[in-house]
């Protein structure tokens, strides 16, 4: 049987918390017990496979122009990973490679994250929880489709 392959892209400009809010996704996945499978890369950004609920999640938090970031989401994509999560500009180069790899998948989403311009604003870690968190449901969702 072959699952629906998603693959869901946090995208907006530089500095809207894309990469911060794909680090709680990776806080999340492993306080809910998924298994880390694969590290791929892992300095500040990282790429790194899952086994969540017997799904494999690929998650890249590489969004920036001029990174590797299409050369880990092809590899996500080449080692079967059922949902990836990921981050891209708004244009550009970055969403050019979401895109090739997105076209290989079933259903693609674009999620603008929540953000607040004025970064000492208290509120500004909980739009990252906020982020996570909904991103963790489409996880979930993907599975049961």
């Amino acid at each position: 049987m072959n699952m629906k392959k998603t693959i869901l892209c946090l995208f907006g400009p530089a500095n809207t918390g894309k990469t911060s809010s794909i680090m709680r996704v990776d806080e999340i996945l492993q306080f809910y017990g998924a298994k880390l499978v694969k590290i791929l890369f892992e300095e500040y950004d990282f790429c790194k496979e899952y086994m969540y609920r017997n799904h494999k999640v690929g998650i890249l938090s590489l969004g920036d122009p001029g990174s590797a970031q299409s050369d880990y989401l092809e590899q996500l994509a080449d080692d079967e990973c059922e949902v990836i999560v990921c981050a891209s500009r708004s244009k550009g180069a970055t969403c050019d490679a979401v895109s090739k790899i997105a076209s290989r998948y079933d259903e693609r989403y674009w999620i603008s994250p929540l953000y607040e311009y004025d970064s000492n604003h208290p509120l500004i870690v909980d739009m990252h929880d906020l982020n996570a968190e909904f991103l963790i449901k489409s996880i979930r969702t993907a599975f049961i489709k």
